[in-house]
């Protein structure tokens, strides 16, 4: 079983074998036209033979240029799938991962953990609250008292007043 990139290279290799195949004939088309202009003239039959030659080479380099662009389409193509798979496999993962971060995890919990962090927040404001209110300590002040003392003294500035 080859794997993507034993495949990749194997497929390149062959490309290659492909290329160096088409220049040699494309060297053996360029000798076979001159050997056809050379006779044209002097030898009418080795003319023909070198243009017939000639047209098989053509032959044989169309049918190379159709073997290359399928091997090159076929890279393309593993290349994508291997890309493919890996993607995939990165998504398992990825899914697996959350599968475990979740595994513990509920709403039912989330809830409760909800509810008490609320708890939690609520009690340090209340407590915020308590420890901000201003407190004489030792002392146990009643507003009716204080605001009786208060009428007195405005009444004796009052009276002060009046009598200057």
């Amino acid at each position: 079983k080859a794997s993507p990139k034993d495949a990749i290279v194997k497929i390149r290799e062959n490309l290659l074998m492909l290329e160096k195949r088409e220049a040699f004939l494309q060297t053996r088309i360029d000798n076979e036209l001159k050997a056809a202009k050379l006779n044209a003239t002097t030898n009418k039959r080795a003319a023909l033979a070198a243009l017939k030659r000639k047209k098989q080479y053509e032959a044989e380099i169309e049918k190379i240029a159709g073997s290359r662009l399928t091997l090159e389409t076929q890279v393309l193509t593993i290349e994508s799938a291997n890309i493919n798979l890996e993607t995939m496999n990165a998504m398992r993962t990825g899914a697996e991962a959350m599968k475990t971060i979740h595994k513990d995890l509920n709403t039912d919990k989330v809830d409760a953990t909800m509810d008490e962090i609320r708890e939690q927040m609520d009690l340090a404001n209340e407590v915020s609250e308590v420890i901000s209110q201003p407190n004489v300590f030792g002392t146990d002040l009643d507003e009716e008292e204080l605001n009786h003392e208060l009428e007195l003294l405005e009444q004796a500035e009052l009276d002060s007043q009046l009598l200057n």
